[in-house]
């Protein structure tokens, strides 16, 4: 250490100062890019099999509400058509009730009123779980001494934490505390259209939640919802909102898709949700990987900044010390020790000013985007042996790039260092 010329502490400032960005950076990066996957994985995971296609019309509707009017409806002629394919093991229906209706309850001890949507699903959407404590056929006449069971999607609870509860200041709900919420459904009317027929109300409860991405309203009984949609709607034509399509085995769903298509529905897939992820974390990786480089050039640039300043500097001091029979081994094992100490101070300070900033920019995003904070704790995920790897990399690479310069200029002759 006492061979460090300090007349010189710019140089070595500046370079250590770019291998504290490279650290820092590369420990931020390494974080948020963990913390991204982690919302693609919660925004678009999906459970659907790969033997399996959800076939849903083009028409954009959602219950009583409609956004895009004309295109083609499932109706029973369309699944006729589909039931009959030799490819087609099973067909599960999702049917919305096409009925006005609202919700009225308690929350957190404060009467809660909300517009509702319900959708009719079969017993494939429900858990086995919550089939043995909660019978599926369930109709209006059950409701005079039963409640109807709902299964809640947790989207749907994370649109209502995010766009709802947290804008108007009510209390936000977890997945627990609304698992065995009581409350009424009245059918027939809402807050924004009612019909001519006398509104029904019935006692209801949540008994579950789903993560399932086919699941976009209130999950109830099918059997209910199409006895429901009758009463109200006699005239109106039979339609289902999806159908889930079962292949008889995963090499059938192109055909599948096909076929769905050639009728005039959409067909999702489970590959055609796997290669969506796959183009986001793909251009997430290729972004992060871009930065990764330019961290690792950035690191170089600091080690040869630092080693060109050292050859100016000690050129003289080398000489004597190798005039004097130190052999070059030693002389490299000293001074890159030197540049090793020093960088390992430096990257270690940029990782822990990585770590700040991560979370720092965590917990600015959460607060200004609800939907995120709903979804995730945070956008700062910190594994130890990743940032460690990183870290480790770029002191290896810092370490041993001196190295290879000392030996380089050890080789020069002794009186053409005492000349320097």
């Amino acid at each position: 250490m006492h061979l460090w010329n300090k007349g010189h502490w710019r140089d070595y400032l500046f370079s250590q100062a770019m291998l504290l960005v490279a650290a820092l950076l590369l420990v931020f990066f390494i974080s948020i890019g963990l913390g991204v996957g982690r919302i693609l994985d919660r925004f678009l995971s999906s459970d659907l099999p790969e033997e399996q296609v959800r076939v849903t019309p083009r028409v954009i509707s959602a219950g009583s509400f409609q956004t895009e009017r004309g295109g083609v409806e499932i109706t029973d002629a369309l699944l006729d058509s589909l039931e009959k394919m030799p490819q087609v093991a099973r067909i599960d229906r999702q049917v919305y009730a096409r009925v006005p209706a609202y919700l009225r309850g308690l929350l957190g001890g404060r009467n809660y009123y909300t517009d509702i949507t319900m959708e009719g699903v079969t017993e494939a959407f429900v858990p086995d779980s919550l089939l043995e404590r909660f019978g599926w056929d369930y109709t209006l006449a059950d409701s005079s001494r039963t409640r109807l069971p709902i299964i809640l999607s947790e989207n749907l609870l994370l649109l209502y934490n995010a766009g709802f509860a947290d804008p108007n200041g009510l209390m936000g709900l977890t997945q627990q505390g609304v698992v065995g919420l009581e409350c009424q459904i009245t059918l027939g009317a809402s807050s924004l259209t009612s019909l001519q027929a006398r509104p029904v109300t019935i006692n209801a409860q949540i008994v579950g939640t789903s993560r399932n991405m086919a699941l976009f309203a209130l999950a109830v009984p099918i059997g209910f919802v199409e006895e429901v949609n009758e009463m109200y709607l006699p005239d109106r034509p039979h339609s289902y909102s999806a159908l889930m399509v079962t292949a008889t085995a995963a090499e059938e769903v192109p055909e599948i898709v096909r076929k769905a298509e050639s009728l005039g529905l959409s067909a999702e897939t489970h590959r055609g949700i796997a290669q969506k992820a796959e183009i986001l974390v793909g251009i997430v990786t290729a972004a992060l990987g871009a930065l990764a480089v330019a961290i690792l050039g950035a690191a170089l640039a600091s080690a040869v900044h630092t080693l060109v300043a050292d050859l100016k500097n000690r050129s003289y001091a080398l000489g004597v010390l190798v005039a004097l029979g130190t052999t070059s081994d030693r002389l490299a094992q000293v001074f890159a020790f030197q540049i090793f100490l020093m960088s390992a101070v430096t990257t270690v300070l940029g990782g822990l000013l990585g770590c700040g900033l991560a979370a720092l920019v965590s917990y600015g995003l959460l607060t200004l985007l609800p939907v995120l904070r709903m979804a995730v704790p945070s956008l700062a995920v910190f594994p130890v042996f990743h940032l460690a790897a990183g870290l480790g990399t770029v002191l290896l690479v810092s370490t041993a790039w001196a190295w290879f310069f000392f030996r380089r200029i050890l080789g020069t002759p002794v009186t053409e260092l005492l000349r320097r």
